[in-house]
């Protein structure tokens, strides 16, 4: 619903050929690489640790579903990035990356951010809305295997050194994005070329004060999460055929994840909605859901919020919730004493985004329904999603604090999402997950 400014177009596979080229350190060909992930408590953002460049730079930065390509600031890679090299107009490597033009600066010597016939694109902050126009480079990402830490090394990762205006509204601690957007130049991309693994990723998110990971590829999880994963719901992965920025058309495929939600229900009822909004227009590319993590909260257009509030509150009452006046941005807020507690948090009607099949639908329980904004203050954690200005506005955007303690596979390789409950169900958290 936010405002986006990169206009990306999906090839055919025939096009499609990633110029990573695969360095490692041991001899065994990698399965999978974990990720740690951690949320910042002042700005609620959820980001991992990565090493870049010849000096193998540590930079924290911010997970994007959405996003197209890595970027970042950081005054100690530039002091060092000895093994940095544009990505020159009108080559191969510009056609992959889809950048949108070239751009011409003649600092002498050249550096990251400024160097001549580079392929450039926009890069954005989707969280001040800002986007800033540099040239594409490419350097070392150094990670760990997911079994075994072991060190490998991607030479030539396309990414984008950005102007430090970008980094605005993000996370003190942090120095950019990494993007796990559909297209060619993202992380999981990237490594599904590079070491001829599966393009799949398996995310799981952490409250504040906890861990969580990521993991590219494929690969056995540790214990309980093997025998979870078994048990997961799966739901196709839709592609919008108009991308999110004001500059797109038709076949433009978007790069960020959506799903088909054809109802929502509030505990048992299902609520009535206008059901052209759960779609997406196939002429314009409004309306649908997608799951974004540099969303907060689930945001809902206008109309289905209201519906949404509504009947959460006329479930809660029949539960003897008491409701009070509502703190912004939240819609419905409750007296946190007339509510009980339970294992899957304060006991509050559930919330399921139902997919193609009734059988197929995402539970939300009160650990991720709810907010506590003062002691005796909760609050339904959905919000009314905002207007994107530049482009078609998404009707639902499921935002990370729903996807807490969740287990989400995506497999972008056959487009498919599979999606556990809460893992407090089964005794078990973010923190826990790993690779066996």
């Amino acid at each position: 619903m936010a405002p986006s400014t990169i206009s990306i177009v999906i090839f055919s596979l025939f096009l499609f050929s990633s110029y990573s080229d695969a360095q490692t350190t041991p001899s065994k060909k990698p399965e999978a690489f974990a990720f740690p992930i951690k949320k910042d408590a002042t700005t609620n953002q959820y980001y991992t640790n990565i090493q870049f460049g010849s000096n193998s730079t540590k930079l924290n930065v911010v997970i994007d579903l959405g996003g197209n390509f890595l970027w970042f600031n950081s005054e100690d890679y530039l002091n060092s990035a000895s093994t940095f090299r544009p990505i020159l107009c009108g080559t191969r490597k510009c056609r992959i990356a889809e950048a949108i033009g070239c751009t011409f600066c003649f600092l002498k010597p050249p550096q990251p951010g400024c160097t001549n016939n580079t392929c450039s694109d926009y890069s954005l902050n989707p969280f001040s809305g800002t986007s800033g126009y540099s040239g594409l480079g490419e350097d070392t990402l150094r990670l760990r295997s997911a079994r075994g830490g072991n060190v490998y090394a991607v030479d030539n990762f396309p990414f984008q050194y950005a102007h430090d205006a970008l980094l605005g509204d993000l996370a003190g601690s942090t120095s950019g994005l990494i993007a796990l957007g559909r297209t060619r130049i993202s992380l999981q991309a990237q490594l599904a070329s590079a070491f001829k693994i599966r393009e799949k990723f398996t995310l799981c998110v952490p409250p504040a004060g906890g861990n969580g990971n990521l993991i590219v590829g494929e690969t056995a999880y540790s214990k309980p999460f093997e025998e979870i994963s078994k048990s997961l719901l799966t739901t196709r992965l839709v592609r919008n055929p108009v991308g999110s920025s004001g500059g797109d058309v038709i076949g433009n495929f978007s790069r960020e994840y959506y799903i088909d939600v054809k109802s929502i229900k509030v505990g048992t009822k299902t609520l009535s909605l206008n059901k052209t909004l759960l779609s997406i227009n196939k002429k314009d590319g409004s309306g649908g859901t997608t799951i974004r993590t540099v969303r907060h909260y689930t945001g809902l257009q206008r109309s289905l919020y209201r519906v949404l509030v509504k009947e959460f509150a006329k479930a809660a009452a029949s539960m003897n919730i008491t409701r009070v006046a509502s703190v912004a941005p939240f819609g419905a807020c409750f007296d946190a004493k007339t509510v009980l507690s339970s294992k899957t948090g304060p006991q509050v009607p559930t919330i399921d985004l139902v997919m193609e099949k009734k059988s197929v639908y995402w539970r939300f329980y009160g650990s991720n329904s709810m907010v506590k904004v003062s002691n005796d203050v909760i609050c339904l954690a959905f919000v009314e999603g905002a207007i994107n200005l530049s482009g078609p506005t998404t009707s639902i955007e499921v935002g990370g604090y729903q996807m807490e303690n969740h287990l989400l596979e995506f497999d972008v390789a056959s487009s498919k999402l599979g999606f556990s409950s809460s893992l407090l169900l089964h005794d078990t958290s973010c923190s826990k997950f790993g690779a066996s």
